[in-house]
Formats: structure tokens, C-alpha cells, sequence
């Protein structure tokens, strides 16, 4: 019988092995679009023997994730913050901080930077009412520090939303409860900033308005620009406007128009990583939850087209950190079975850049 060269032998073995190396790489490099989901670690919030978790604010920073407060399965505002690591196989067990946050909170905006975490408002009680309050504390392997208090936000406030950039905090919207209680809340178009560092909020600046009111939007930073995307007006309709604004240690620059979201909703979860806004879930027209994924890829005319990314296991209005190319996302509230638990992570495309913001 004839034998192939030894020569042929070994190309054709060099051919196969790249060609059984291009489909793993296609298949588990990840796309800009991300996914697949995988499950990980469930957030660890109990009430009455129920797991699940709503209204939390979670960052990351240096490979963790650390998610601030939240509303249990009973609907009660917890103080409760629980730290993990997160890694290429998911989020690691949860471990209790030994530091809580200093009251229970609901619905405050928590933003991460340089080995810091910034939270501004919230809902204090079971009665919906509302907090000015900000607060600091420094972020690492071994949890969250002591908080101590910052600036108070202008006005008692929630379902804000709050990214970091250069060197400030930007908080977009919200609930504004001028009294501090429930029964004064107005819709919020304002936008403020102050300074972050290791010395915690500065002083509040008003920015320029945002186009409409808004609550539960959601915002992210990615270089010297944050990006807004959706949010509920003051009759209580999604919307699925985008944003984004020019912002520098000074200030704000004006609001400008990017493509709208394909769908109208509230409370997804927008993060920026390498060049591209990530949005995740959120609620819709009736307090439906929605599982829809999209990702829009970052221009210097601002976003390009939104489009569709491969969509998250549930249905929920979830809250995500994006960290060296993944995807994280924790617990959140789902219409068919409210307050859940259930963490997922996702692949990003690991050829670009690492730069990534909440």
C-alpha cells in the first residue's frame, strides 16, 4: 500500500489542527455581541427561606464584583453588601461584607473608581421614602471598607442613575422626593456631578438638563462621555431614547440624540465595555420583564445602530458589571416570579481593549 510522504503527513496535521483551533476559537473568543449565558454563583439575599434580590447597586473593581443593599423577597430594604470574585469561569461564592451599608437601602446608584465605590440616594424604608445621603468606601479582595459620608445629593432621591469618568460622578434623573417622603415625589430631568477621590464626593454642580424627565434610566461612562438609555417619564411610560453627553472635570456638555432603543424599557442594565454600550433586560409596558439583549458599538458621531445580542435566561430587570471582558449580571426583579437570585455571565470580545466603566 502507498503511504503519503512524511512531509504531506505533517501539513495535513498542521491543517487540521488550525481548522479544529479556528472553530474553538470562533466559537468561545466571544463577539461583540457577547454570550453565551452560563450560570454562576446565585446571590445569596434570603427572606422568610426566599433567595432573590431587587434594586441593588453592584461595581466592580480589580477582578470583584460588589453589589450594595437591594430589596429582599419580603420587600424589605436590606444594608446587607456581599462581595465575589469574578473570573472567566463566573462569579466565585458570595462572601457578607463586614462592613454594611450604613442603612437599609433600595434603589440608590452605586459607581466604582479607582478602588472606590460612590453611592448616592435610595429608598431608606418600606414606605418608599427617600435619602440624599452619598457614601464611600474603599473596594478589595478582602471586601468593602467602612462607609463614611459624602456631599449629600441636592435633593432626596432615587431610581437615579450614577457612572464615573473623568475624575467626577455623574448622576442622570430619578425620583425626586423634595421632603424625603413618598408623598412629594416628582420625575427628574436633572443631571449633577462632584468630584470623587480617595476623600470621597466633593461639592454638587448642575449640569445641563436631560431632554425629558426620566427615572430608572440607565448610564454608563466610557472615556470622556456618558451614554443614557431608556428610562419611565412621569405617566409612567418606558421610553426608548438614547443619550449621550461630552463631560469633563468642568462639566457636562449638552445632551445630544443617538439611535433610540429597539424596545421601550426601564431599568435594564447598561454597562460600557471596550468600545460598545451593553444594555440587559429591564421592565416594559406593564411591568413585564423582558430578557432582550443589545449593544451598540461606540462612533464619533456618537452610538452606531443598536443590535441584537443573544438574549439572557430570564426575563428580569437585572443589574450587570462589565470586567476584563465579561459580562456579569446578579439577581434582579422578573414579572413571573419577582424578586430572583440568579446570576449569569457572558463572554465579550476578548481581542479588544480591557477599558470598561459601570
Amino acid at each position: 500500500m502507498r503511504t503519503l510522504p512524511r512531509s504531506v503527513i505533517v501539513a495535513l496535521a498542521l491543517v487540521i489542527v488550525a481548522l479544529v483551533a479556528f472553530t474553538l476559537y470562533t466559537q468561545y473568543s466571544g463577539s461583540p455581541s457577547g454570550g453565551p449565558w452560563t450560570p454562576t454563583f446565585a446571590y445569596p439575599l434570603t427572606a422568610g427561606g426566599v433567595s432573590g434580590v431587587v434594586g441593588q447597586s453592584c461595581v466592580d473593581s480589580a477582578g470583584y464584583v460588589y453589589c450594595i443593599g437591594g430589596q429582599d423577597a419580603n420587600n424589605d430594604p436590606t444594608s446587607s453588601v456581599y462581595y465575589a470574585p469574578a473570573s472567566s469561569s463566573g462569579v466565585g461564592n458570595w462572601t457578607l461584607s463586614a462592613n454594611p451599608y450604613p442603612s437599609p437601602i433600595v434603589f440608590q446608584s452605586c459607581a466604582s473608581a479607582s478602588g472606590y465605590v460612590y453611592c448616592v440616594g435610595g429608598t431608606h424604608d418600606s414606605s418608599g421614602d427617600d435619602t440624599a445621603a452619598s457614601y464611600y468606601a474603599t473596594l478589595s479582595p478582602a471586601g468593602v471598607g467602612a462607609w463614611v459620608a459624602g456631599t449629600p445629593y441636592p435633593v432626596p432621591t432615587d431610581a437615579l442613575s450614577c457612572t464615573t469618568a473623568v475624575g467626577d460622578i455623574y448622576c442622570v434623573g430619578g425620583e425626586n422626593e423634595t421632603t424625603g417622603t413618598n408623598a412629594t415625589t416628582t420625575i427628574s430631568l436633572s443631571d449633577w456631578y462632584a468630584p470623587v477621590s480617595s476623600s470621597g464626593i466633593g461639592a454638587w454642580n448642575r449640569g445641563g438638563d436631560y431632554p425629558t424627565n426620566h427615572y430608572f434610566p440607565s448610564c454608563s461612562g466610557l472615556g470622556s462621555y456618558v451614554y443614557c438609555v431608556g428610562g419611565e417619564d412621569a405617566q409612567d411610560n418606558p421610553q426608548n431614547s438614547t443619550y449621550y453627553a461630552y463631560v469633563t472635570p468642568s462639566g457636562m456638555g449638552p445632551w445630544a440624540a443617538a439611535p433610540d432603543y429597539p424596545i421601550q424599557t426601564i431599568a435594564e442594565s447598561c454597562v460600557t465595555s471596550y468600545s460598545s454600550v451593553y444594555c440587559i433586560g429591564g421592565l416594559q409596558s406593564g411591568g413585564t420583564s423582558t430578557a432582550a439583549v443589545y449593544y451598540a458599538d461606540v462612533t464619533s458621531a456618537g452610538l452606531g445602530p443598536w443590535q441584537a445580542a443573544p438574549s439572557y435566561p430570564l426575563g428580569v430587570a437585572t443589574d450587570c458589571v462589565a470586567d476584563s471582558g465579561f459580562l456579569y449580571c446578579v439577581g434582579g426583579y422578573s414579572s413571573n416570579s419577582g424578586a430572583s437570585g440568579d446570576s449569569y455571565y457572558a463572554l465579550l470580545n476578548a481581542t479588544a481593549s480591557s477599558s470598561s466603566s459601570k
